[in-house]
């Protein structure tokens, strides 16, 4: 073999074991796209028609096969108790109170604290289950949250824009999220938007007609999402049904 020859062979090997080296970064196959994640939040806070549009709400979401949150003010919950019971198992139960109060307006602890504990006591009685998911009247909250909510067991806390918190580690740790409210944020801008990681907590109430409901949803879901309960979104079981 010429020496020419050989420098040839030797020039093609160091290509082609170099080839071999980077190719990985270049041709590595795409891993599964993830899909934008989204709560669907409703707030039951008035005891007129509260049955009859927890029913409708339900059929809609039974309809499409969605999974969502549902906090209800207990004194609504001790009343009605269909407005609990009528949901699936897809669907997480939270607490708002017993009787829809602002908790900052309490100075009393002992006060707050039965609010609190009055709220999940009618929700888990009028469902037969443990909540342990809160979100505040108003999204008012102030540094007696925390101790407030672990008292009663409560692992989850919806009350604020752009975030959830989680018990864990005996503290109350914040989750970024995106918040929106139904009326002033419409489906089309979520399925224009790019997904990111975080997840979208769309939140209505029960001033929103169930017909507004079900057209708002109607155009939701012919995005790619993953529609998630509060549960499915933490990994945590937040409704214990059966307790």
């Amino acid at each position: 073999m010429s020496l020419k020859s050989a420098a040839t062979i030797a020039t093609a090997v160091v290509v082609m074991v170099g080839f071999v080296l980077i190719s990985p970064l270049y041709f590595h196959p795409a891993g599964p796209e993830t899909k934008q994640a989204i709560m669907l939040s409703f707030s039951v806070t008035e005891l007129d028609n509260s049955v009859e549009w927890c029913k409708n709400l339900s059929s809609i979401l039974n309809q499409h096969n969605l999974s969502a949150t549902v906090f209800i003010v207990g004194k609504v919950a001790e009343e009605n108790p269909q407005t609990v019971t009528v949901f699936s198992d897809k669907v997480d139960i939270g607490s708002l109170t017993y009787s829809n109060v602002d908790l900052t307006s309490i100075d009393d602890y002992t006060l707050k604290l039965q609010e609190v504990t009055n709220g999940k006591a009618a929700i888990d009685k009028a469902g037969n289950l443990n909540s342990k998911l809160f979100q505040a009247p108003a999204q008012a909250t102030d540094e007696d949250i925390y101790s407030l909510l672990s008292r009663n067991g409560i692992l989850a806390d919806f009350s604020y824009n752009n975030q959830y918190n989680l018990y864990q580690d005996e503290q109350f740790i914040k989750h970024e999220a995106q918040t929106v409210q139904a009326q002033t944020y419409q489906p089309e801008t979520i399925l224009n938007q790019t997904p990111t990681n975080q997840p979208i907590i769309i939140k209505f109430d029960d001033n929103n007609p169930t017909s507004y409901i079900a057209s708002y949803i109607e155009s939701l879901v012919t995005g790619d999402f993953e529609f998630v309960s509060a549960s499915e979104l933490t990994g945590l079981s937040l409704t214990v049904r059966g307790a």
